[in-house]
Order: structure tokens, then sequence, then C-alpha cells
């Protein structure tokens, strides 16, 4: 959840003013500041590109004059940034805004009819510089700690990024990358850290984050939509499945950095789950097989970790409500709703936040139930 001030947070729950806006920079100038008809941003956490945004800005004599005549005019989508931001307009006449994400322009559509000229535009997080930057030679990473090896690692490609990575703690091997032709140096971060049980996105801010996958043991509740609160959703799917369900990590360590392979078993040992291992589920293990750490706790960590993103995962709630665009993907938030007998915490997968005002807000979340500290792990099995 992005932070923002008390105020705000009690205003989207009342009659409000939206108030929306888009900016155009250049490195760290602004250039201009556009109207916005419509449009919204929706950020995925299944997705290596994060956000993603679509806009329209008001048809006017205004949005004509900014149609591009050249490759270096504002909305030429050759290397100057979107930034969008929703927020509220108080009685008072204030404003505070919440940035929604800092978006690279890849799609710029003009159209000219008899009710004026209108302009769209599509764009991606700045991960898509990133991935852009494709490795015209293999780049061997090398063996140092999963902040350090990826921060070296995203300065190559794009050496204005910025970062905030925590200390993990975690070693990795060395390994080599661009060995494909159709490479992509952003996917390969994302999947060298889900690998070790961390996500890796671009914020709100434009700005690289370090993250261990959420799990709802001891994870903040940012948000309540209760039905017996006067809750904010308009309305709520609720759907179980199996088909991208796990109750079993299998991780596999090979390669030069260990002295033999490692082998780690984690199970949901938990006879009151739906995904009991020796319930009538059955064992159904992800396998997950890397060379990037070289201990027995390193893979046990990351085995973990991984578990919790799959473990109930059967079961997801769709919801529309009022737009509050504090929210983010991976927060956890808690949801009840008396007819689709929905009373716990979930953690949003994607949430896709509206500029306008007469639109809602629309989230996806699953439930993942928690791993304890008393279930088993088999090393070497």
């Amino acid at each position: 959840m992005y932070p923002a001030s008390a105020a705000l947070k009690a205003a989207i729950l009342t009659d409000h003013i939206v108030i929306a806006k888009a900016e155009i920079w250049s490195s760290d100038q602004k250039l201009t500041t556009l109207n916005i008809d419509s449009g919204s941003v929706s950020i995925n956490a299944k997705n290596s590109t994060r956000r993603n945004c679509s806009v329209k800005l008001v048809t006017d004599r205004t949005t004509a004059n900014l149609v591009p005549k050249s490759d270096f005019d504002y909305l030429s989508p050759y290397g100057n940034e979107l930034r969008l931001f929703r927020g509220v307009q108080f009685k008072d006449g204030t404003t505070e805004y919440v940035p929604l994400g800092v978006f690279v322009m890849t799609t710029v559509d003009i159209s000219d009819t008899n009710e004026g000229v209108s302009i769209s535009i599509q764009g991606e997080d700045r991960s898509i510089i990133v991935s852009r930057a494709k490795w015209l030679e293999p780049y061997q990473m090398a063996s140092t700690t999963l902040e350090a090896a990826i921060l070296a690692m995203l300065k190559t490609r794009y050496a204005d990024v910025q970062t905030s990575f925590p200390t993990t703690n975690i070693t990795i091997g060395q390994i080599v990358l661009g060995n494909d032709q159709d490479n992509d140096p952003w996917k390969d971060a994302v999947q060298l850290c889900e690998l070790v049980g961390y996500d890796l996105y671009f914020n709100a801010d434009g700005v690289v984050v370090m993250n261990q996958f959420p799990t709802l043991d001891g994870s903040v509740v940012v948000k309540k939509f209760s039905e017996t609160d006067g809750t904010t959703i308009t309305s709520l799917n609720r759907t179980i499945s199996t088909k991208e369900t796990y109750n079993g990590i299998i991780y596999i360590v090979e390669g030069t950095q260990v002295a033999s392979p490692i082998r780690v078993t984690i199970w949901d040992e938990d006879s009151t789950s739906p995904t009991y291992r020796f319930g009538a589920f059955g064992q159904v293990p992800k396998v997950v097989k890397t060379n990037l750490v070289s201990t027995v706790n390193q893979a046990t960590t990351a085995a973990k970790l991984l578990l919790n993103t799959y473990i109930g995962a059967q079961e997801t709630i769709r919801f529309d409500g009022i737009v509050d665009p504090t929210l983010e993907a991976q927060d956890v938030v808690y949801v009840k709703s008396i007819g689709s007998y929905v009373d716990r915490l979930v953690i949003i997968d994607s949430i896709t936040i509206p500029l306008s005002p007469n639109e809602v807000m629309t989230a996806d979340a699953r439930i993942v139930r928690v791993i304890s500290a008393g279930e088993t792990i088999v090393v070497g099995v």
C-alpha cells in the first residue's frame, strides 16, 4: 500500500471530488501536465512487467496542439515518460495525489474526427527499459549476495536505475545469462529472484523494489472490506479451482557450486487443509531446479517462501469496489461477504485503478494458507 494521509483515506470512503493527472517527464525534468479524459493503471503481480497504463487525453484544442509533429515532441514515444496520479480534492480546495506509476510510452494513437482530435497513450513501467536492452553477449553474474548480484546486473542494462533492496543474507552462485537469442534481461532478473523466494518489480515511484513474497503469517492487513461494516465492495465473485494449485515444493540444487546435489521437499502437512498432503487432494508437488543457492538452509528458506505462493491458491476472489489508489498488488486485505461465505485474509494478485471518477476498481486476490513452523521439511529425499 502506498503511504497517504489519514484525510485522504477517510475521504475516499465518502462523497469526494476525484482528481487525476498525467505528467510528461524527460529524465528528471517535468515537461508538461496533461488533462485526462479516461484511462486506467493495471498492476499485476503475476506479470514480469508489473504496471501497465492506458490513457485518453481530453479532446480539445490544447490536446490537438500536443499531437507529435516530430520524433522529439512531448508525446513521441522515444524516451519521454508518463507519470500518472489519482487523488482527492478536499472541501477546503486543497489536493492530495497518489502516484500510480512511471511509464515508458509504448504506443501513441491519434484520432482525428468531426468531434476533434483525441490522443490515446499506452505505456509500461520502467522494466521495459531493461527488457529492451538485450544481452549482446553472455553475461556472468558474480557469486555474491542476491541484492548485490541483481543490482550489478540491472546497472549493465539501465545505468540510471534506482533500487530499494533489503539485506537478504542469500549468497547466489555464478550463473551465465544471455545465451538465448531471444533473451529478456528483466525476466531473467525476476525469475532469479523468484527462485529464492523474492519478488522484484518497479513500484509506483519508478524504483526497483525487492521483497520476500508475502504470506498471511504476520503480514500487515492494510485494508478491511467487511459487509457488516459498510463495505466499499460493489460486487464479488468467488472461484474454487485446483488447476494451478500445488501442496508441495521439491527444490533441487545442482551445479558446480555444490559438492553434491541438494534436494529439499516441503509439503502441506495440515490435516485440516483441503490440500493436505495425505488427504483426498493427494500429493501435487511443484518441482524447482536451480543452481543459484549452495546450502541446505538457503534451499529450505526458498522452498518455504515458494510454497506459500502456491498452497491454498485453489480459491480466488475477484471484487469491484470504490477506488482506493493506495492499494498495490501483493497487499494483504481482509474481505467479508455474507452471501459468498467469504470471511478471511487474502493477498491481492492484480488490481486495476481507473483514472475517471465514475468507474470502479477491480481486484483479483488469492487465498493462501500459512505454512506453519512445525510442518515437515525433508532434506535429501
